[in-house]
């Protein structure tokens, strides 16, 4: 470096960066190249440059173009590229510059802030060349218009008038290193980076510039927002809610239907495009129904409820739209509102059948759909389903708004004039299809007609003699007032024509004789096990809990199911065991037995590799204490694991084929033959978890089975849980789909989530890969296989498998003969039969309300202390415990706060509510704690923290087993200790201002956390939305 420059660097950070960090100072030079070139304005300059040049005869090219006017600017460029990046090229040229130009040199060098150097240096960080790349990439003048701060006026103007002259390069030099030196922002000096960052997003030509510098920018991003929305709170005394939104009583009459129209609400409409881009929109597809079609939605159209029963792959969303249709047309010309909610049962279904809707009634009917995820604004969530026509729902935001005590939200019954519900088969238990329909039958006034669609009815646990499957489908007939059963028998020959079912194959597999790594792994089980059987004994004597010797007998087949449910049964007793180090040692030995469970499963289907990379996954995961401590369980399992398991990792290959496993070297043969045969095949494997989806494409994609490529296989696993759980986000589930429905995958492993409803094209092969669930199942996997002369293979390692799938083919023989049967029976004679059932089931009902009344009045008064399952510490009263959107059981204690640690998490939509962080305890006085409660959302307001009934003991220290309680489900709970009242709204005053209250901090945090929710949500919904049109 020149020493004259030396010389002239202070003390402060950026020019310790400028010494130390070659890569960082010539970039930082390279943003000064118009003012460093014009320093080169003779041929006597240029020549001084001679030694940088490898062949004379470009130097002297160079000369003679330099020479030439015409040409200089040219021939600079060429030298520029040159010598930037050769540091003493560099030093050189920035000496001429300089040497009598101290400005330039004081500029160069002028400081930047600490806080913003950081993110400057981003810029350079890895890659030295990225600011060269950016400079030469990004449009300036649409940044500069999305820059407001004052503090960027100067830079604006400069950048304004130099693309004015055309200078765009300069003009970019100029602008990315000036902002990093604006000190008279209103927040941070930090904040020219989140700024620059927020201007290149809503600008296309700039939108890749963020991710290219920061491949996690969004979640800086977040972080930056979040923290400049708390200063806006804070300086804003209007910030703070203290208000609650108007309410409603729960049992509170509705208005009458005329006054809730479309009519009445169709300014809440949100419309994705403008008026004139509507008006483009191509009119509503015509449905021609097919001759089987007709026969299904005749019984619907007459205004009977019914459910309709067909194979998938049918087009029952195409007769669900001809109903609507006529649905439509029939109460028009009875004068009579009309309104229809469609129920599905998951949330990517809710956009997959507004889409397919939107074809046919597009321009005369307003479809909407409602998740749950979609922000909620000041109007409340009813104004937009009033507004529409046909709203698609998930059940449970359905049941939310039914119920809601805000005015806003708050829907009704006699606002609608039918219900569809897709997958109808769901309509048992404790499911949300079961209890909105249990809230109809409770309903005195007038009732919309029900239409179901399936593709199997229910036969029943277990059941399989006629009469127990015919009462098991009319107990679903009475829970959904259907009376009727829509099939098609007169137009059998065309429903076949259209709908080809595959051939049933079952193939049977054999474990390999010998398998040093899985001998591995029940090694280590074995040891385990070993370990904790004799304190499990000692528990078992003593009656610490209620918990028998012979209970402590583990399974000897180590990769059973019996063995998985054995340790978890185990695991759920042990936590009601007092906090201590021998609960501790038994629970960490637990947990490892279920990792090594779980390995055991992976070995069975994949090569070791898979099964031996999960295992170390989660003992990296593992916090360890002092390594010096050899007694402690950590270290104890972890040299477990490396003494016996890691030995094999020599042995291993990402590669293997694992073609000495049988069941795999039969998947391949399979698929080999399959893509030989036909190159355009698309292929279903159903596996039975997340992970093995997962690692089965990886392992297909790596070994090229299909198509010669490792891109042809992909995977689609549920949508409610995290990516780094194997779970899929919805975006990425869609993407996944019509990548396979487009052909640009031609394999997809799948969980169940792939059985139902999901818009995936027609395939012509499935494997059901170790893998069969029930006679449902069974149809729903067919049902994919929709081309013609398609497969469906059973590949079954366990002999268990084998039998299922057999027992569910004849359970789907019982279902036709059911059905066959049931169609014997006229219209009056199926009503009759369904009244009578539903009379049944209403006198059941009401015998187990007035057995429920009578535990409540047993129960009440009743009062225990909710204690941290991990270490004891007292977190609420039990009459401190609400239930929130009919399954969010919170604590409306406002001093809850104190005994918790509220941390601000990813905030989301949840159906009514917003999840903005989790509560931790706080532990007791002999140590901190920090297990996770739940979560906290914010309701109508309220930040509330839930409760999960598997983080908490119920202390039942003076009951009758004078130990405390522990339960996986608070229905557990409330049906043996006390009850758990609905939040009023006298709840939620209380706990309107508690967190407030307690630290001002953490309410704006979760109020910005809260306001980012919406939104993402938003940004989701910009992404996603389908425009429904509406013709005037």
């Amino acid at each position: 470096m020149d020493k004259s420059f030396q010389q002239n660097l202070s003390d402060d950070e950026f020019s310790k960066l400028m010494i130390s960090d070659e890569g960082f100072r010539l970039g930082h030079l390279r943003l000064y190249k118009a003012e460093l070139l014009e320093s080169v304005d003779t041929v006597e300059k240029l020549q001084q440059f001679r030694q940088f040049f490898d062949d004379p005869r470009c130097f002297a090219r160079l000369l003679d173009l330099f020479k030439d006017d015409s040409n200089k600017k040219m021939a600079l460029n060429y030298f520029w590229r040159r010598i930037r990046f050769n540091r003493e090229a560099m030093d050189r040229i920035l000496f001429m510059a300089t040497k009598d130009n101290k400005a330039l040199l004081d500029l160069i060098h002028e400081s930047i802030p600490a806080r913003s150097l950081e993110f400057y240096r981003k810029m350079f960080y890895e890659d030295t060349k990225r600011m060269d790349k950016i400079t030469t990439t990004i449009e300036p003048l649409p940044i500069c218009a999305k820059l407001k701060d004052v503090g960027y006026e100067s830079i604006k103007n400069v950048v304004r008038e130099m693309m004015k002259t055309k200078k765009y390069e300069e003009a970019a030099c100029y602008l990315m290193r000036s902002l990093p030196k604006v000190g008279s922002l209103e927040s941070q000096p930090s904040s020219w980076y989140f700024d620059f960052l927020n201007a290149c997003l809503v600008d296309s030509a700039n939108r890749s510039i963020p991710e290219f510098i920061d491949p996690d920018y969004k979640i800086h991003l977040d972080a930056y927002n979040t923290q400049c929305r708390i200063l806006k709170i804070s300086q804003n005394k209007s910030g703070l809610q203290n208000e609650l939104p108007n309410t409603v009583k729960e049992l509170e009459e509705p208005e009458k239907p005329e006054s809730r129209t479309q009519e009445h609400y169709k300014k809440y409409r949100m419309k994705a495009f403008s008026d004139e881009k509507l008006e483009r929109l191509e009119d509503a597809e015509s449905i021609e129904l097919r001759p089987y079609q007709q026969e299904l939605v005749a019984t619907a159209c007459r205004g009977v409820n019914t459910i309709i029963c067909a194979p998938t792959g049918s087009g029952k969303t195409v007769v669900a739209a001809h109903i609507i249709l006529e649905h439509f047309r029939t109460m028009k010309a009875a004068d009579k509102p009309s309104r229809v909610a469609i129920l599905v049962p998951t949330i990517p279904l809710v956009e997959q059948q507004c889409i397919m809707l939107n074809r046919y009634l597009r321009k005369t009917f307003w479809v909407d759909g409602m998740s749950g995820s979609e922000p909620v604004d000041e109007n409340g969530r009813a104004p937009n389903v009033l507004a529409s026509h046909v709203t698609v729902f998930t059940p449970q935001i359905f049941i939310n708004l039914l119920r809601s005590i805000r005015r806003d939200d708050r829907l009704y019954f006699t606002d609608f004039s039918m219900f569809i519900f897709d997958e109808c088969h769901h309509c048992d238990g404790d499911h949300p299809y079961h209890v909105l329909m249990r809230m109809l039958h409770r309903f005195d006034g007038p009732k919309p007609q029900i239409v179901g669609l399936t593709a199997s009815l229910p036969l029943g646990a277990g059941r399989a003699n006629v009469e127990a499957a015919l009462d098991h489908m009319m107990d679903l007939c009475a829970k959904l007032s259907a009376h009727s059963i829509s099939t098609v028998r007169k137009h059998m020959e065309n429903l076949r024509y259209f709908v080809k079912p595959p051939v049933d194959d079952i193939k049977r597999a054999h474990r390999p004789e010998y398998d040093s790594f899985c001998q591995s792994l029940e090694i280590c089980m074995r040891k385990i096990e070993f370990a904790a059987k004799p304190e499990l004994e000692k528990i078992a004597e003593n009656k610490v809990i209620n918990f028998r010797v012979e209970e402590t007998a583990f399974p000897v087949q180590k990769s059973s199911m019996r063995y998985e449910n054995f340790v978890g049964g185990l695991k759920n007793r042990l936590a009601e065991l007092p906090g201590g180090k021998v609960k501790h040692q038994l629970i960490k030995m637990l947990e490892h037995l279920g990792y090594y469970y779980r390995a055991l499963c992976l070995s069975d289907l994949l090569p070791n590799w898979y099964a031996y990379s999960y295992l170390r996954e989660n003992m990296a995961k593992e916090i360890f204490p002092d390594r010096r401590d050899s007694t402690t369980i950590q270290n104890q399992l972890k040299k477990l694991f490396e003494k016996f398991v890691k030995p094999n990792e020599l042995n291993f290959k990402e590669s293997d084929s694992g073609e000495e496993k049988e069941i795999l070297k039969m998947l391949h043969t399979i698929l080999r033959e399959q893509y030989v045969s036909d190159p355009a095949s698309r292929t279903i494997i159903f596996v039975t978890t997340r992970r093995l989806a997962q690692y089965l494409s990886h392992h297909l994609n790596t070994v090229k089975i299909v198509d010669g490529t490792n891109r042809a296989v992909g995977f689609v696993t549920s949508s409610n849980r995290s990516s780094a759980l194997s779970g899929q986000t919805a975006e990425e589930q869609r993407t996944v789909i019509e990548n396979f429905n487009q052909g640009t995958l031609k394999v997809l492993v799948a969980t169940s989530v792939a059985e139902e409803g999901l818009d995936i094209s027609a395939c012509n092969l499935i494997i059901k890969y170790n893998n069969t669930g029930s006679e449902r199942s069974l149809i729903q996997r067919r049902g994919r296989a929709r081309a013609r002369h398609s497969r469906s293979i059973l590949l079954a390692l366990d002999g268990s498998i084998e039998e299922k799938e057999l027992e569910n083919i004849q359970k789907e023989h019982l279902m036709r003969r059911c059905l066959e049967h049931m169609q014997t029976k006229s219209e009056n004679q199926m009503k009759q039969l369904v009244e009578t059932k539903i009379n049944q089931m209403r006198a059941l009902h009401e015998a187990n309300l007035v057995r429920e009344n009578e535990k409540k009045r047993s129960l009440e008064g009743k009062c225990y202390d909710l204690k941290c399952r991990l270490c004891g510490a007292f977190i609420c009263k039990s009459s401190s415990m609400r239930i929130a959107c009919d399954s969010q059981y919170v604590c409306c204690d406002p001093t809850i706060w104190e005994r918790i640690n509220a941390r601000v998490h990813s905030a989301k939509s949840l159906a009514i509510a917003t999840l903005v962080g989790k509560p931790h305890c706080k532990g007791n006085n002999e140590s901190d704690c920090n297990e996770v409660l739940g979560t906290i959302v914010k309701l109508y307001g309220a930040f509330l923290p839930t409760i999960a009934a598997k983080a908490i003991i119920v202390d039942d220290s003076e009951g009758l087993s004078g130990r405390p309680q522990c339960e996986k489900k608070w229905d557990s709970i409330t049906a043996d200790k006390f009850c758990v009242e609905p939040i009023t709204e006298s709840d939620l005053k209380v706990m309107l201002n508690s967190l407030y209250n307690y630290s001002r901090q953490q309410h704006l945090q979760f109020e910005a956390e809260a306001g980012l929710a919406v939104k993402r949500a938003l940004t989701e919904m910009k992404k996603e939305k389908r425009p429904f049109a509406i013709q005037e």
